[in-house]
């Protein structure tokens, strides 16, 4: 189901997704939530469109989360730091 939803929103934002690609994010929203996967498409899709690639792969994913957190990493993360 989530895969599908993910589907859904590649289709929407015109994202050619690799099918290994498209289940990444799905493991990503089971450990996070559905809104943050979705969430990383967009900014994982500016390296492939700049760099000529024509789909959406794994690596392009796991570096934008990479540089992302989701809302509760981003709490415990400043919570530690108070």
């Amino acid at each position: 189901e989530i895969r599908d939803d993910l589907a859904i929103r590649a289709k929407y934002e015109q994202l050619d997704i690799a099918d290994d690609a498209l289940a990444h994010p799905a493991e990503i929203a089971i450990s996070t939530s559905l809104r943050y996967a979705i969430q990383l498409l967009t900014p994982a899709s500016i390296p492939v469109e700049t760099t000529g690639k024509t789909q959406l792969q794994i690596a392009d994913i796991e570096s934008v989360n990479e540089l992302f957190m989701h809302g509760s990493a981003s709490a415990r993360l400043l919570s530690s730091t108070t």
